[in-house]
């Protein structure tokens, strides 16, 4: 099935905020990044599930931080928003290119592997000990993976209520 993305109008259905072309483009520019070669080797079918992966996980773990209001039930995802302003009083754009950034990022990931594994009691492990090889998380430790540049990417959009708020806002433009 083709994959339907956002326009920045508010697709109904819309599945992912850009195209795998997008993508495509994306990692071409990037090309020294390991993650390059793994977006490059994937599928027409892997990098339409990977975009659709990339975009509900970019939704499901930001969204609620995302500025502004869903414009309303019948679009597909998150973005367009209203009353979403930058920094300087700016209104955001229907398609941030950010989020469009964030995405392409996370799709390459999610070709290798889970973007958002289950884990086992919620990833809250205390204590690991393998022979000599201990882990010991902090209290208060996230249970799954971050992605330090995607917060990044997507901080001028976050109303910065999320845990982990970076203070830099950088744009992708």
């Amino acid at each position: 099935m083709a994959l339907l993305c956002e326009s920045g109008d508010g697709v109904q259905g819309a599945e992912s905020y850009v195209s795998t072309a997008f993508i495509d483009t994306y990692w071409l520019n990037r090309t020294h990044i390991a993650l390059a070669a793994t977006w490059a080797a994937g599928t027409t079918g892997h990098k339409e599930g990977a975009a659709r992966e990339a975009t509900a996980y970019a939704d499901a773990m930001f969204g609620p931080y995302y500025r502004g209001q869903d414009r309303g039930y019948a679009q597909g995802l998150l973005f367009p928003r209203s009353n979403a302003f930058d920094d300087a009083g700016y209104p955001l754009p229907g398609l941030p290119p950010e989020l469009q950034a964030a995405v392409a990022e996370l799709a390459a990931r999610a070709l290798s592997a889970t973007l958002a594994a289950d884990l086992d009691r919620g990833g809250m492990i205390k204590s690991e000990q393998v022979d000599t090889i201990r882990v010991e998380y902090f209290e208060g430790a996230m249970a799954q993976k971050t992605y330090g540049l995607i917060m990044q990417a997507l901080s001028p959009i976050l109303n910065g209520s999320q845990p982990g708020a970076p203070n830099a806002h950088w744009s992708w433009a």
